[in-house]
């Protein structure tokens, strides 16, 4: 047999090869996604294709964040409550929780009642300060380049995206509107920021980031134009209320979406060079009602809610 010896150029380029482990590659992927299906905390794992209960309330879930630097997960319990799956511990709201989302480290939650860091029950904003920016609700929070944004309905049922403050660690306030919507209607909705290109707000400003929302109901909207191939059947009381980032590049976008009697939670594809998706369920067989959506990444996360959850039997 003849031998072969690997020249010293070749030996210095495979030494230069990073390896990916197995954990970086599970890191970029999509394992389970936790949502509220009508009453019940839900975790679904795409591995095996299997749904597992993780606490059942007495009220719809508006709202769940899973935090995966802490593992603990907190999620809309009805009755004005916002409750740590870990540990059981409660917050009591005066009013509906409509969001929690992660800030800077921070739990935040919102509703109708202002906002508040959630694990230490301080008041951010107060429901008088919305009153006076003619505010009803925040529906939605998001962030990007550590700011914060909220999606809200104002006093004359419509909508838009706004700035927060949060200079004042103690304090936040509602500043300028970046896009309003003017449909109006009081039910839940919900939008993402994705780092696409640029574009210019109805304040004038131009900002380093898109933003998708289902405001319309009916279908997803990039800047508030239609996203073709997203317009839902428009069956009875049917409607689109929950949408989460997956990822994006400057031309595309993945957004998973559940809503009311839609029954599955669906995932886009979206082309947003031409404003065009291609959609695909990915959960199904779900309640009339799925309020509360949230991918999880993290391979310790995954493993931490399946540990808590009970298998549902097909």
């Amino acid at each position: 047999m003849t031998e072969h010896k690997l020249s010293p150029e070749a030996i210095k380029i495979i030494s230069e090869i990073k390896l990916i482990s197995i954990d970086s590659i599970f890191e970029n992927k999509m394992p389970g996604v936790l949502y509220g299906n009508r009453t019940v905390l839900e975790y679904y794992n795409f591995e095996n294709e299997e749904r597992r209960i993780l606490a059942n309330t007495n009220d719809y879930i508006r709202g769940v964040h899973h935090d995966s630097k802490t593992k603990k997960t907190h999620y809309d319990g009805g009755n004005k409550h916002i409750i740590c799956l870990e540990n059981n511990s409660e917050q009591e709201r005066q009013g509906l929780t409509l969001s929690i989302n992660c800030f800077n480290n921070l739990i935040l939650d919102a509703g109708s009642y202002g906002l508040f860091n959630t694990e230490t029950n301080e008041e951010l904003i107060s429901e008088k300060s919305l009153d006076d920016k003619k505010i009803d609700y925040i529906y939605s929070l998001d962030c990007f380049n550590n700011s914060l944004y909220a999606l809200v309905t104002n006093y004359d049922n419509s909508h838009s995206v706004v700035a927060i403050n949060t200079s004042n660690p103690n304090n936040f306030s509602i500043e300028e509107t970046i896009k309003k919507y003017k449909l109006k209607h009081t039910r839940i909705c919900d939008f993402t920021i994705i780092p696409q290109k640029s574009f210019k707000g109805d304040n004038g400003k131009n900002y380093p980031f898109s933003i998708i929302t289902c405001t319309y109901e009916q279908y997803l909207d990039l800047n508030k134009k239609k996203i073709k191939g997203t317009k839902i059947k428009n069956l009875p009381n049917q409607s689109i209320k929950r949408l989460k980032l997956i990822k994006s590049t400057n031309t595309t976008a993945e957004i998973i979406y559940s809503g009311q009697n839609l029954n599955a939670i669906y995932k886009a594809d979206i082309d947003l060079t031409n404003n065009t998706a291609t959609t695909k369920k990915i959960i199904t067989n779900l309640t009339d009602y799925v309020y509360a959506l949230q991918p999880i990444f993290n391979k310790d996360s995954h493993k931490h809610l399946l540990e808590l959850g009970e298998v549902i039997k097909k």
